[in-house]
C-alpha cells in the first residue's frame, strides 16, 4: 500500500473519531481534541478484542468440524 494513502487513511479515521465523538458526547470540538488520542486507543482496543474472539470462535467452529 501506498505510504501517503495509509496515513490519509489514519487521518481521516482519528478526524472521524475526533468529529463523531463530538456529535454523541457532551464535549466540545476543543475538549474532544484532548481526547481523541484516547478514544483511539479505546477503539483500537475494541476492535482488537472482538477480532481475537472472532478468532477463538472460528477456530473452535472448525476443531467441532473436524472431530
Amino acid at each position: 500500500m501506498n505510504d501517503r494513502r495509509l496515513w490519509a487513511a489514519m487521518a481521516v479515521v482519528v478526524l472521524a473519531v475526533w468529529l463523531v465523538g463530538a456529535a454523541v458526547t457532551k464535549y466540545s470540538l476543543e475538549q474532544m481534541a484532548y481526547y481523541a488520542p484516547i478514544a483511539i486507543l479505546v477503539l483500537g482496543a475494541t476492535v482488537g478484542l472482538v477480532l481475537l474472539w472472532v478468532k477463538i470462535v472460528l477456530d473452535s467452529i472448525r476443531r467441532r468440524r473436524e472431530s
